[in-house]
This record gives structure tokens, sequence and C-alpha cells, in this order.
């Protein structure tokens, strides 16, 4: 399976195996107001019985490019102290896979996404003005968009980095790309009424030279390395130590 990383112009193969793109071209559609989405209340009955017992609230996305991006946040809890976040309308398109994927890979074509806040993570619409509390619910949204702007597909292992020179999220942090990883299978996939599947991908933000690590030796190395650090698991750290520095 093809793995890429930012940016369909193939440029290079590296040495695990992945094909590094770079895109340049984009669509836009903007529409404004909130939309019928097809799949919002699968994707959020799934998430309420895999996160049971949890208050949710919804960012409502008023002005769109592409397709209409919701992101939930699911409020921390005593047994479980930390905000679970997820996208709804992300997979209302289909995306583009890979000629040699289509056959065999099909039921990737739509796809959610979600990450993990600590439980004192700032989540009000006033708090979220500063790009210091903002900036993984924008990565959110914009790898969300992404593959409906560049005809391409998200998957198990891709890393894109923020941008073609790896800027940093936000001010606060140095993190500057991220790799989407899966949970447990009761929580990575919505069989939908129609027949359809909706993989869900866990976003896990990362620095250059940890994406660079797995360029060179794969993900289950980088997974091994990111193990190792202090700390280190699932829940968003701005400045957690960087594994591979």
């Amino acid at each position: 399976m093809f793995k890429k990383i930012f940016g369909g112009k193939k440029n290079k193969e590296v040495k695990d195996g992945t094909n590094i793109y770079t895109y340049e071209n984009v669509q836009n559609q903007k529409f404004e107001g909130i939309v019928e989405m097809l799949y919002i209340e699968e994707v959020s009955d799934h998430f309420a019985k895999v996160y049971p017992g949890r208050q949710t609230t919804v960012f409502h996305e008023m002005i769109s490019d592409i397709i209409h991006i919701d992101v939930h946040f699911m409020a921390p809890t005593e047994e479980a102290p930390f905000w679970v976040v997820y996208t709804t309308g992300m997979s209302d398109l289909q995306m583009t896979l890979p000629e040699e994927l289509e056959k065999e890979w099909g039921h990737l074509r739509r796809a959610e996404l979600m990450l993990f806040l600590p439980e004192n993570w700032p989540t009000s619409s006033e708090e979220f003005k500063d790009e210091k509390y903002y900036w993984p619910i924008k990565l959110l949204k914009q790898l969300a968009r992404f593959p409906h702007q560049y005809n391409t597909w998200l998957g198990y292992g891709h890393t894109i980095p923020n941008t073609n020179e790896y800027d940093s999220y936000a001010y606060s942090t140095e993190l500057n790309g991220a790799i989407l990883s899966v949970l447990r299978e009761d929580i990575r996939k919505v069989k939908t009424k129609d027949g359809n599947t909706i993989n869900i991908y866990c976003v896990i933000p990362l620095y250059k030279e940890e994406m660079d690590y797995k360029l060179e030796n794969g993900i289950d190395a980088l997974f091994e390395k990111l193990s190792e650090v202090e700390g280190q698991g699932y829940l968003i750290q701005p400045s957690r130590k960087n594994a591979c520095k």
C-alpha cells in the first residue's frame, strides 16, 4: 500500500517504500451555512458507543470549502480524564485512491479523524481565538479537507508535514507534522446503513525528525521510538520530547 507524505505528483521513493508526493492544484467550492451531512448521526452514535457517558458539543463550520467539516468535543470523565475530539463531514465524499488500490482497498475511500486533548485543554470559542489552543482543531479540519482538495487519500501510516518548510503549528509548539494511526478494533470502523465503511484515524502530531525517521525506517520503528518517550501517548502534548532528535 502506498503511503503519502504531504504534497499527486510523485517526486521520489524513500527507504521504507514510501512514495513522496507534492500537490499544486487545489479545488475550491465555497458555500455558507450548516448543510445536511450524510453520516453525522451514524458517526456520532459510534463515538457515543465506544466512549460512553460523555457530554458532547459540536463546533459547526459556517463557511466551508469543498466539504462541510464539523468538530465534535466529548468532555473528560472521572474514569477517562481527557477530551475525545472527532470530525464529521470528511466521509461525505469518497477519497481518490490510486488505481492499483481501487479493487482490493476500496473500503478505504471514506474516513473521519480524531485526536485526544488533555482534560485541562481550553475548548471555548473565546479561547480558540488563540492559536495556542486552536491549532489541534485547525489540524483536524485541514487534514479532513486535504484529500478532497487534491483528489488524493489519507490512510494508516500516512505522514503529512504542516507545510513544505515544516513550519510549526503554532507559536506555542515546535510540532510541525502528523501521522495517522488506528486504535482498537471497535473504534476504527463505522459500518453505515447504506453499506459503506468509514475508517477512523487518530492524528498524532510529530516533529520533522520523527517524520524523517519514519521515512527511513518505517512506521513500526517510529512507534517504537515514540513509545520510549516518557509520558508519550495519544494525548496532544505541545512541548513533548522529540523522540528522534
